[in-house]
């Protein structure tokens, strides 16, 4: 990896325009040219270039995500998107590899380079992170050769951006967006475990969780409860700027509030129903923040919470993850879950974002038994896990059993761990939903909050 290493650190920045055969395209805010013979595939949340199968096992990917608001720092929007996008789906060795910060149109260019593991195999990663116009603009680049080293400087040297940028100050201490009153009954309502880092202000009239950050204070409001029409998403169109009210859709009307939105549905710990949806809105020359309403079916009443972030949306998407693992809403009877049913097949993580490389690779039998899948360095059939698991081919095995929404597994040498877990559908405006799952351990570090991982079932 010595040779590709070298060459990226010294042709990272060089995001000005390179003549080339190939034809320039325009995703979002970057200008890029697709690197002959690689496959282009569109995703809810950016685009992705890859390698072909070699038959190898060797593999390159880019991945230019959709630019996301912020009025955070560069440097801040540097940090979180490599938590978010680098460190959450692959294991890198130590901080990254910084470069000087460039300035392109009016943009904070800011990039950084670090060794991976993925599953067996390794790797060098890069992010670049792009900052400008209230928002920010992300582009990872992955390999584990030497293979495609040409065509990876050659692409670096294609990017730039199509966009000028002109400064917008960071709001240090961001209000409570927010117009609906938590009544005092909200304190009776919801029971609360706190997400690590975070701390609970139950005053006389509100009831939020709260964390101070470097850009000011996040907040979590619980809100009284509203009667329902029986529909989340019906609830949720006339809800969501009424929780908002005076704030917009950014880049949009407010009539597009499902096309442009982050959506997701599934079922408390309880068994409710509960539907969530972020939208980046905005006022009239004003700040741009990520704005957050879920709303859980509690019989014929609704319970709302909401949250507001100004930033690529890591703290306030951690606490809420975290908090639909283990929130219940009080006097309410647990739903009979059919937890082992869900879980009965194979899951694999890594797989959504950057397309050939899976992390993780588990088999959950109807039997109780689980399987650790060896993992495949690209996306394979169906029957792919389960001849392993017929030809003995697994790293490990174990039984598990559910209590209640906690899973608990236990391997073959007796080491037992527990879980909570979730399952759950996710979509981008109007795109097809995915269903997922999560998990989140039960002896969770309580001075430190997980990004939490999808699995998909295969």
């Amino acid at each position: 990896m010595k040779p590709i290493k070298n060459m990226l650190l010294f042709n990272l920045l060089l995001m000005v325009s390179y003549t080339c055969f190939a034809q320039k395209q325009t995703f979002d805010a970057v200008n890029y040219t697709i690197p002959s013979g690689w496959d282009k595939t569109e995703m809810a949340n950016g685009i992705q270039l890859s390698t072909k199968n070699d038959g190898k096992g060797n593999y390159a990917t880019a991945v230019i995500l959709r630019s996301a608001a912020s009025t955070a720092p560069a440097s801040e929007n540097f940090t979180t998107s490599w938590e978010k996008l680098v460190k959450a789906t692959v294991s890198v060795s130590g901080e990254p590899i910084m470069q000087a910060p460039a300035t392109e149109k009016g943009w904070s260019v800011i990039s950084g380079q670090a060794n991976y593991t993925d599953g067996t195999g390794k790797g060098w990663v890069t992010l670049i992170t792009a900052t400008g116009n209230g928002k920010m603009a992300n582009v990872v680049i992955m390999t584990n050769t030497d293979k495609y080293k040409n065509q990876l400087l050659d692409f670096i040297k294609n990017l730039n951006l199509n966009e000028t940028a002109t400064e917008k100050p960071v709001n240090e201490n961001p209000a409570s967006p927010t117009s609906y009153t938590n009544g005092s009954g909200s304190k009776n309502i919801y029971s609360i475990t706190v997400p690590p880092t975070w701390s609970l202000n139950a005053g006389q009239n509100s009831l939020t969780l709260e964390k101070t950050t470097n850009t000011g204070k996040r907040i979590i409001e619980f809100m009284s409860m509203v009667k329902s029409s029986g529909s989340l998403e019906k609830d949720m169109e006339h809800i969501f700027f009424d929780v908002f009210d005076g704030w917009s859709l950014y880049n949009g009307s407010n009539n597009q509030l499902f096309e442009k939105g982050d959506h997701e549905k599934g079922v408390t710990s309880q068994g409710l129903p509960y539907y969530m949806l972020s939208n980046s809105i905005t006022k009239p020359g004003g700040e741009v923040i990520k704005g957050t309403v879920l709303v859980i079916q509690v019989g014929a009443n609704l319970a709302i919470i909401n949250s507001a972030d100004n930033i690529l949306g890591s703290e306030m998407e951690m606490a809420l993850n975290f908090l639909l693992f283990t929130l219940k809403i009080n006097g309410v009877a647990e739903k009979n879950v059919d937890y082992k049913k869900q879980l009965t097949g194979t899951w694999v993580s890594g797989s959504g974002l950057y397309g050939n490389s899976l992390n993780t690779a588990t088999s959950y039998n109807a039997d109780g038994k689980y399987y650790v899948l060896i993992q495949s360095s690209y996306t394979v059939g169906y029957d792919y896990y389960n001849d392993l698991i017929k030809s003995k081919q697994f790293k490990g095995e174990g039984v598990f059993a559910f209590k209640g929404n906690v899973l608990e597994r236990k391997t073959s040498s007796g080491a037992g761990s527990k879980y909570f877990i979730r399952f759950y559908s996710k979509k981008y405006g109007n795109n097809e939903w995915r269903n997922l799952m999560s998990l989140y351990k039960g002896d969770y570090d309580q001075n430190k909050i997980e990004t939490v991982l999808s699995f998909q079932k295969i």
